[in-house]
């Protein structure tokens, strides 16, 4: 009995199933890996797409019978809207657009400083683009950066989408940037991305390769300026975005001189507001542990005192670094990348709703900030 009542089931569920009747073959789509935006003739958009040739894609990546044909090309058109300028692509393309293993959107300089909103909006509403792609802007033309040859791969942006998850900086996806967008006390800021030359002091155009190299900062949806590598690093320690990384301490020459290097392991930053009285100030509280790495002076890392000065040392230069994008965020860009409006939110709710979220732009660049860094070295290693 029990048989029978599975069979009828079975039966009434091939009865219910349908044919993929809008289904489409690999062989009628045209894989988009990329996408570039810019800003061309004051008020058009220029998009740029990265297109799969998956007869020249060997099965490890590398160009099929190792031949030096690109693994794809480059497509561009302009138009009023992202939407037309896709469009005006496809009647460049026999096949159609296929915008689903997109993992990169890139934005360049002139249309950022313009304003994005209307990119996240085709982004989210457009059913095809992922909305986990990484987002990055560029001070160039994202076209020129769309069209560079890989180093490792056949399709550059595998290159830009293992770059962006390395943990070298910031690493922002279509959603994180738009939850930014909407999120009460939190501006966007996302990975500034750039072509660099792959040797020390060589100039030659063709010796490119790809780098994080900063940050964009925005004021809503408009691009207001850059932060540079070094300066970003405080925002990743604010963020908890330090995964990995190495503190090197100067030893003076009145203590024998030399460099002590130590890995960081692990990383917390917690922000604390306090109100009284009216006033709201924030705490900044970093713990990390490290391990030493590297040792060339003739400290006795087993001596206490001598591990207690270098901890305190890396506090120092844990806080100098957070202080300059404190610095940064407040004074030169009056924008809260650092997400102190929605420390305050979360703890105050009634006195973020009644006193600072319609004027958080003049109250942000008034806050004090004081920063506590606590740092802890784990492992010293064996030799002395």
């Amino acid at each position: 009995m029990k048989a029978i009542r599975q069979l009828i089931l079975l039966i009434m569920i091939v009865m219910v199933l349908t044919g993929c009747w809008n289904r489409i073959e690999i062989n009628d789509v045209a894989i988009v890996t990329a996408i570039g935006l810019d800003l061309v003739g004051g008020d058009r958009i220029l998009l740029t797409l990265q297109v799969a040739v998956p007869s020249k894609l060997g099965p490890t990546g590398a160009s099929s019978g190792g031949s030096n044909e690109k693994g794809t090309f480059a497509i561009s058109e302009t138009g009023s809207t992202v939407s037309e300028a896709y469009r005006n692509i496809q009647y460049k393309l026999s096949r159609r657009i296929f915008f689903s293993q997109s993992r990169v959107l890139l934005i360049g300089n002139e249309l950022a400083k313009k304003g994005v909103s209307h990119i996240i909006d085709f982004h989210t509403r457009y059913q095809e683009p992922r909305i986990n792609s990484f987002i990055m802007f560029t001070k160039g033309k994202a076209n020129k950066i769309i069209k560079s040859t890989p180093n490792f791969e056949s399709v550059s942006t595998e290159e830009t989408k293992e770059l962006a998850k390395s943990g070298v900086g910031l690493k922002i996806t279509v959603m994180d940037f738009l939850n930014m967008l909407l999120t009460d006390g939190l501006e966007p800021i996302a990975p500034q991305f750039t072509l660099v030359s792959r040797e020390v002091n060589i100039k030659n155009k063709s010796n490119k390769t790809q780098a994080i190299n900063g940050a964009a900062v925005f004021k809503k949806d408009k691009l207001v300026g850059w932060m540079d590598k070094s300066e970003i690093r405080g925002l990743l320690w604010l963020r908890n975005e330090i995964k990995e990384g190495v503190i090197t301490v100067k030893i003076p020459n009145q203590n024998g001189g030399g460099k002590v290097s130590f890995d960081i392991v692990s990383t917390k930053a917690k922000i604390i507001p306090t109100h009284r009285n009216g006033v709201i100030n924030l705490g900044v509280k970093i713990t990390s542990e490290m391990n030493v790495i590297e040792n060339d002076s003739t400290l006795n890392l087993t001596e206490q005192k001598v591990l207690e000065e270098l901890q305190k040392d890396i506090e120092k230069r844990i806080n100098k670094r957070i202080q300059v994008a404190v610095d940064i965020a407040q004074k030169q860009y009056q924008s809260d990348i650092l997400g102190f409006g929605q420390a305050i939110y979360k703890k105050y709710p009634k006195e973020w709703h009644t006193q600072y979220k319609n004027n958080w732009e003049q109250e942000f660049p008034q806050v004090g900030v004081s920063i506590h860094s606590q740092v802890t070295v784990k492992r010293i290693g064996l030799t002395k």
